[in-house]
């Protein structure tokens, strides 16, 4: 009997060790799941602590395997993460971008004075967890988005990408009286002509090409007709004019191109008229003008003078003034120079 007693007791203990009571699955003082008080618990990026029974937040794990306490920020290279507690929970969020150490929010907008750029959330999972976008160029305050142009001074410019993710604006065309032209683009404005020409890498001009008379477009030297007067095209660096040449003949039909000072005659003898071609700086043009009268009759020529007569034979012509146009007439007669007195002539 004594020794069926003992074996039933050793059974009972070792009952006792395999089937402990669930109330001594914790120590005294310990934590559900076998953890001592003071005991650090890590999950993923997450740190919790054994305390007073209960497991709380304590900290959280940055990319270099630093420990982040409650409320405190971590910086990497792209964005800022902030370790809250929020009673028994505990996060480590990315709140914000950083750009030139400063933070911005989520969809925030913002720019530094040359390129303006969007803090952005990437795929959730995917780091960087945020990252600042360019979203495009700065110009004298106002942003300009990527592939966007401008027109700035004579120039178009557009917001192209460079290298190391930045923006620049480039000159991609001329502008002229608020019209844009493109790289290669021949345009005319009023009297003449211009080629929007690539000088350099990021540069566009707009270079003076010639002159526009009559529908057409004219190159440096060229000569056209234009209202009785003789006109050339003239390229100097970058300035086009229009020189005033001379005067037009119609001569029989044809046009006969006469300079400047230069006097010739016209029309059927024996009246004839002696022009003259004359600048007129004021208007940058030139005019025909009659300077005298040719009488021509026999095998000589009288040169008379606006205002007077003179005798051709036994007659007498005068030269009068009409109101500028002058008109030769043969005085004839008895009293032939009584007559050209009479119009208001006297004696060449």
């Amino acid at each position: 009997m004594q020794i069926r007693s003992i074996v039933l007791c050793l059974m009972a203990a070792s009952a006792a060790l395999a089937f402990p009571n669930p109330q001594d699955s914790a120590p005294s003082g310990g934590c559900p799941g076998g953890y001592a008080e003071g005991a650090e618990i890590e999950r993923g990026r997450l740190v919790y602590v054994c305390q007073g029974g209960k497991v709380v937040p304590k900290a959280c794990i940055a990319e270099d395997l630093s420990k982040v306490a409650i409320g405190s920020n971590f910086d990497n290279k792209h964005y800022r993460r902030k370790c809250v507690a929020s009673g028994d929970d505990l996060s480590f969020d990315a709140t914000g971008c950083l750009r030139n150490g400063q933070e911005h929010k989520a969809g925030e907008t913002f720019d530094d004075g040359s390129n303006f750029y969007t803090c952005k959330q990437n795929t959730p999972g995917t780091e960087p967890l945020l990252t600042v976008s360019n979203e495009g160029c700065v110009d004298s305050g106002k942003r300009v988005p990527k592939k966007e142009k401008v027109n700035k001074d004579d120039a178009v410019y557009q917001c192209q990408e460079t290298v190391n993710d930045g923006s620049k604006l480039v000159q991609v065309g001329c502008v002229k009286d608020g019209k844009q032209y493109a790289a290669g683009d021949a345009f005319e404005v009023g009297k003449y002509w211009f080629n929007c020409t690539q000088t350099g890498r990021e540069k566009v001009v707009a270079k003076p090409a010639g002159c526009v008379a009559n529908g057409k477009r004219l190159n440096d030297g060229d000569r056209y007709f234009d209202a009785g007067v003789a006109y050339e095209c003239n390229i100097d660096g970058d300035k086009t004019s229009v020189r005033v040449m001379g005067c037009v003949q119609d001569d029989g039909g044809s046009q006969v191109e006469r300079r400047l000072g230069c006097t010739w005659t016209e029309g059927q003898e024996p009246f004839q008229y002696e022009w003259a071609c004359q600048n007129d700086a004021a208007t940058n043009s030139a005019k025909k003008v009659q300077v005298r009268c040719n009488y021509k009759i026999g095998g000589g020529v009288y040169n008379i003078e606006p205002g007077c007569y003179r005798a051709v034979d036994k007659d007498f012509a005068g030269c009068i003034n009409d109101g500028g146009k002058l008109k030769l007439q043969s005085f004839q007669g008895q009293d032939a120079e009584k007559s050209a007195q009479g119009a208001g002539l006297h004696a060449c």
